[in-house]
């Protein structure tokens, strides 16, 4: 199969004066073979002979080849068969997990869309990703992986979740003239990007060839091999001197080899190597529960080995979801146990659990940041595991859906009925904050908002006393600092339109940790 580039320059060609309008059939076909198939470079398959012959190159397992050897030699065919079991065993354990782990890995390659929009002849129209080429112009909405990397053309409130190449858990806003990666989902907004870089150019592709560097020996392999030569050469020292001292005592030639072979075969430590293999196939399977995946088994004690873990930044190692942790209001402070997006877990004030009144108090506050709210809560339907839910959209936004559930709130579909949205100013970097207005059932307009605790806690946003609106912010400070993401969710209800959407009461910190 013809991998999808064949050199890094190629696939990076500039796109054509006009590309949003697209490519022609014709031109797409032509650079689909010219630059080759959108597609990750699959790994040469090792052949199994290759696989059994690198398990027995270790050290110890040519100690124990030796063994039979001599065991044979000697007549022992017990014996003989005993270690000659070892090693089958050893073997088979090891080329099975990593044929396993590469099938695994293997599986990179679905992470790339079945799927792409692009402009063709001047028209939208859907392809297979496989068949996206440089210059294509993708059209991206939400829920959409892109399919190549491409630079932005146009973007409208454009989040893309990089979770999968970043760990970062939070979406990122991308504006126009910004890089998408392949793979990446678009979480929310609308976008238009030109592809300049498919296949093993692209970065899903660069990480699957990251996967197929030279590998090097684990300490375990070099403190075995070690232990090995060292068995070794002691072994045969210790034949040829008792062969020496027997023939100086006048023992018959063949009588003092049987000796010294019987005395090689009761040095060498068989069991070393079975008892090894298997603490290391209970190890890749306790990791595989926890869904860390072993390529060699090896490796497994090379992460034993680790004294010092060290992460660039928060949010690199996570799971790419969010939870509300803690919630303060001038009135009480909650506190939310659960965990995911399942809309189950409790609330306590204090670590007790809080009064009738404050929890119509949660509920009001927590109704607001459902209704402020673009994202949706769905059951994870693949999960054999169907007490599972997964975000639709941003995990910041899905995270306040499932305290509002926790609280008891009614679902958002029926709180929308209840108080549709009638006009809204979304999120963006320049203003750091989201506002809506609703229609409440008494014909008055509910105010919501959320967003940036330094932004929308100031007196020009909100009419409340300057010693409430500094003791919210000092407040949000010392959550920041505990290492909180803080969002201030602020509402307020009047009797007509404003000019602005600005909330006059109301105001609360609510904090959700990734």
């Amino acid at each position: 199969m013809r991998t999808a580039a064949t050199t890094s320059a190629a696939q990076h060609a500039p796109a054509p004066a006009g590309s949003r309008r697209g490519l022609t059939v014709a031109e797409a076909a032509r650079r689909l073979a010219e630059y080759g198939r959108n597609e990750v470079a699959a790994a040469r398959a090792v052949p199994l002979y290759a696989r059994v012959l690198t398990q027995l190159r270790d050290a110890l397992t040519l100690v124990l080849l030796g063994a039979v050897v001599l065991t044979l030699a000697v007549g022992d065919h017990a014996d003989a068969v005993v270690i000659a079991l070892v090693i089958v065993v050893n073997t088979a354990v090891g080329v099975a997990q990593e044929v396993r782990a590469d099938h695994a890995v293997a599986a990179l390659s679905a992470l790339s869309a079945p799927n792409a929009r692009v402009l063709r002849d001047f028209a939208p129209g859907e392809v297979p990703a496989a068949e996206v080429v440089p210059g294509d112009v993708l059209i991206l909405g939400e829920g959409d992986i892109v399919a190549a990397d491409a630079e932005l053309a146009e973007a409208s409130a454009l989040l893309v979740d990089e979770s999968m190449l970043t760990g970062e858990s939070v979406p990122v806003d991308k504006d126009s003239g910004a890089r998408l990666s392949a793979g990446t989902v678009v979480a929310r907004g609308r976008g238009v990007a030109t592809v300049t870089a498919t296949g093993t150019a692209s970065a899903l592709g660069r990480i699957a060839a990251e996967l197929d560097g030279r590998r090097e020996p684990t300490p375990l392999q070099r403190r075995l091999g070690a232990l090995g030569r060292v068995l070794a050469a002691v072994t045969l020292g210790l034949c040829l001197v008792v062969f020496g001292l027997g023939l100086v005592r006048g023992v018959p030639v063949a009588t003092m080899a049987v000796t010294a072979i019987s005395l090689a075969v009761a040095a060498v430590p068989e069991s070393l190597p079975a008892v090894v293999t298997l603490a290391l196939a209970l190890g890749a399977r306790r990791m595989a529960d926890r869904h860390a995946l072993v390529r060699r088994l090896p490796a497994v004690e090379t992460l034993g080995s680790v004294t010092v873990l060290a992460t660039d930044k928060t949010g690199t190692l996570t799971e790419g979801r969010m939870v509300v942790q803690h919630v303060w209001t001038p009135r009480c402070t909650f506190d939310f146990y659960g965990v995911g997006y399942e809309p189950e877990g409790d609330i306590r004030i204090e670590g007790k659990r809080p009064t009738s009144d404050e929890f119509e108090f949660a509920r009001e506050l927590l109704a607001v940041t459902a209704l402020c709210n673009d994202a949706g809560l769905r059951p994870l339907q693949d999960s054999a595991d169907k007490s599972l839910w997964t975000a639709v959209g941003d995990p910041m936004e899905a995270a306040l859906l499932a305290a509002a559930a926790k609280a008891g709130c009614a679902d958002r579909a029926r709180l929308v009925r209840e108080r549709p949205r009638t006009d809204e100013s979304p999120f963006d970097s320049m203003r750091q904050r989201m506002s809506t207005l609703h229609t409440t059932p008494s014909s008055q307009v509910l105010v919501c908002l959320k967003g940036a605790p330094e932004v929308v806690l100031q007196t020009t946003v909100l009419a409340d006393t300057t010693d409430l609106l500094r003791g919210a912010r000092q407040e949000a400070t010392l959550l920041a600092a505990q290492g909180y993401r803080v969002l201030a969710v602020v509402s307020g209800t009047r009797d007509d339109l404003p000019r602005h959407p600005v909330p006059k009461r109301n105001p609360a910190c609510v904090c959700s940790a990734s």
